[in-house]
């Protein structure tokens, strides 16, 4: 029944956001960054993608169950946010910024312990960013992070509709950092997150290491030191930098073993 209604909340999701898809891709073919861009590595971007998406269906109750028993242990969300009259704008707002600054942070540790970077390094390895390399990650990365570190929900119990919204945000966001859409922001890409300040993380320049993290707001790097804002028409190349790349299914499968099958 679980997976029934996954599978029914994927396709709803699906028809939602298909316009959007839609746009993304006419202005990536209109405005690219890169505009000759390899077939193959696009296509390894559906492939890791839809890799991506069955076994998170399969196995997200369990996922979603460790995250409950971490909250519940923890008190079940220690502040209630409130979702009534004016309220609603300032439990959004504290929850996207909460939201943030853990996602800050789980990023800087991805990145840090190497059990986390074997898996993320899936995402970074592309070399070709597009509106589908959002969802190009490990088919497991996303299932430990969200068994394994529930820090907004144990800090606030949060009601579903501004958990609906923050979500719907953020999956904007985090489908449109990605895309192979000329769009300088100038000074204003220390405002909110895009696709050339993203870009910088992705990048294989040795300057641009272990830069821009932050999911939404660079406000985040700029605190913490790890800001790089772009320069005008810089828009690097991307990937791991050491010459490897997922080629497909097989190493979607089995990528942070991949050494061992070789």
């Amino acid at each position: 029944m679980i997976l029934l209604w996954s599978i029914a909340d994927l396709l709803i999701a699906a028809l939602l956001v298909m316009p959007l898809i839609a746009t993304m891709m006419w202005a990536e073919k209109r405005f690219p960054i890169e505009p000759a861009q390899p077939r193959g590595a696009v296509r390894v971007d559906f492939k890791l993608a839809a890799l991506n998406v069955l076994p998170r269906l399969l196995l997200g109750p369990l996922s979603g169950g460790c995250a409950a028993m971490i909250v519940n242990a923890a008190g079940g969300g220690f502040i209630v946010l409130r979702a009534d009259g004016w309220w609603f704008a300032v439990a959004l707002a504290v929850y996207v910024l909460a939201t943030d600054v853990a996602a800050y942070f789980i990023h800087r540790v991805q990145h840090l312990v190497p059990a986390l970077w074997a898996m993320h390094s899936l995402h970074h390895s592309a070399e070709a960013l597009t509106l589908i390399t959002g969802a190009r990650h490990f088919w497991a990365e996303q299932l430990a992070l969200t068994a394994l570190f529930p820090v907004v929900a144990v800090l606030f119990r949060t009601p579903d509709t501004i958990i609906a919204v923050a979500s719907a945000f953020y999956f904007f966001f985090d489908a449109c950092v990605h895309v192979n859409i000329r769009v300088p922001f100038g000074v204003f890409g220390l405002v909110v997150n895009n696709p050339q300040y993203h870009r910088i993380h992705h990048s294989v320049q040795r300057e641009h290491q272990n830069k821009n993290f932050c999911k939404l707001l660079p406000l985040l790097d700029l605190i913490f030191g790890t800001a790089r804002l772009p320069a005008r028409g810089e828009f690097p190349s991307t990937g791991l930098g050491t010459g490897e790349a997922a080629l497909g299914w097989r190493d979607g499968l089995i990528w942070p073993l991949r050494g061992y099958f070789r």
